[in-house]
């Protein structure tokens, strides 16, 4: 059984607070390199009886904020993407050429460097959001740890 997306509740945004259901939003309030998503569990690790296949990022915001990516699956640590090229498209998504397992109870790192300033907004409200979709599969063994809200895992 699959999903067409990795599920959002198997992951943990910027400050390692559960990801946001379906919208994978974030709101980033400091500038320069930060772990952007990492595993829902203990030492960034996905949830037992869960596997990821993972294809890529979708960026579908207007405005661009993360200016380079780079990940790590385990002990193995990939090299770095930078993205500011893609800043003149439209809602961009990097595909990767080799699509990448994300095994069970495996840690799970993506960083990125935010670009600054950090902009504060008029009514002192600091910070600005981005959206970063990771494209993929969720693979799960027991339905039982599926079923609940949409883009929720009961984990």
């Amino acid at each position: 059984v699959w999903q067409n997306n990795d599920l959002p509740a198997l992951f943990d945004d910027h400050s390692g607070n559960p990801m946001t259901s379906a919208t994978w939003r974030q709101l980033f309030t400091v500038a320069g390199h930060q772990m952007i998503i990492q595993g829902a569990r203990t030492g960034e690790a996905i949830p037992e009886n869960f596997k990821i296949a993972w294809y890529g990022l979708a960026f579908p915001n207007k405005e661009q904020h993360i200016t380079e990516i780079r990940w790590q699956l385990s002990n193995r640590k990939y090299g770095r993407i930078n993205l500011e090229e893609m800043h003149l498209f439209n809602k961009p998504a990097v595909v990767f050429e080799e699509g990448l397992i994300i095994d069970e109870e495996t840690s799970f790192e993506l960083y990125g460097y935010v670009k600054g300033p950090i902009p504060t907004a008029h009514d002192g409200h600091v910070g600005q959001y981005q959206s970063i979709v990771m494209l993929g599969a969720a693979y799960y063994d027991k339905i039982d740890k599926v079923l609940g809200n949409c883009g929720a895992a009961i984990v």
